[in-house]
């Protein structure tokens, strides 16, 4: 069986005329990632920031529920490690274990003592949510407390949001602070040329 290629038209419409956001296009970011100047730098890291602030961040503010503050943070710790390594996506087998404990192991100060479950926290928490919609090995999500209980296996979803919410702002930061051609640009470049290439439909 053939293997569906992706195509540059869907019905009339070219790949670069797909919107990002509401008003940044395929073209419009490909075009900032030729160009590199500081005008584009600025674009690019406001794109970037829209696709975890405006989509996600803002909204779990509002949000009641621990166990979906939780299941939207974890898609969000991978999504960010896929920028900052430079991933298409985390689909191949361990790919997503192994970004999670980097994640934890880099963000140690906002999340302590993270890295030491982050297996755990990978199949119980993580898994368990997004495939069960509910955690396993009896661990508790809760809106209170410490933001981690190792003792009593319990995690605070309100502080795992703000600590979500600063590793992104840390990010955006590096991201300002560095020049497009470093090495943490060209992972997010690539990541970014990814997210635009997912705007091909299959024909």
């Amino acid at each position: 069986m053939d293997k569906i290629k992706p195509t540059n038209f869907y019905g009339n419409k070219k790949i670069e005329d797909f919107l990002l956001t509401e008003n940044v296009t395929v073209g419009q970011a490909r075009q900032w990632m030729l160009v590199k100047d500081d005008k584009s730098k600025s674009h690019l890291i406001d794109l970037i920031h829209h696709r975890f602030f405006n989509r996600y961040v803002k909204h779990l503010k509002d949000i009641d529920s621990g166990f979906l503050k939780m299941a939207i943070s974890c898609l969000m710790i991978e999504t960010l490690e896929s920028f900052r390594q430079g991933k298409k996506d985390t689909k191949a087998k361990g790919v997503g274990l192994q970004m999670l404990r980097d994640f934890f192991t880099t963000e140690e100060k906002l999340f302590p003592c993270f890295k030491d479950i982050a297996d755990d926290f990978y199949y119980s928490i993580r898994c368990g949510i997004l495939h069960q919609a509910e955690t396993t090995n009896a661990w508790r999500i809760l809106r209170k407390d410490d933001l981690l209980d190792k003792k009593n296996k319990a995690i605070n979803a309100t502080k795992f949001v703000k600590a979500i919410e600063k590793s992104l702002d840390n990010y955006i930061d590096s991201l300002k602070v560095n020049d497009i051609n470093a090495k943490i640009w060209g992972k997010a470049l690539f990541k970014i040329e990814n997210v635009c290439e997912n705007c091909n439909a299959s024909s």
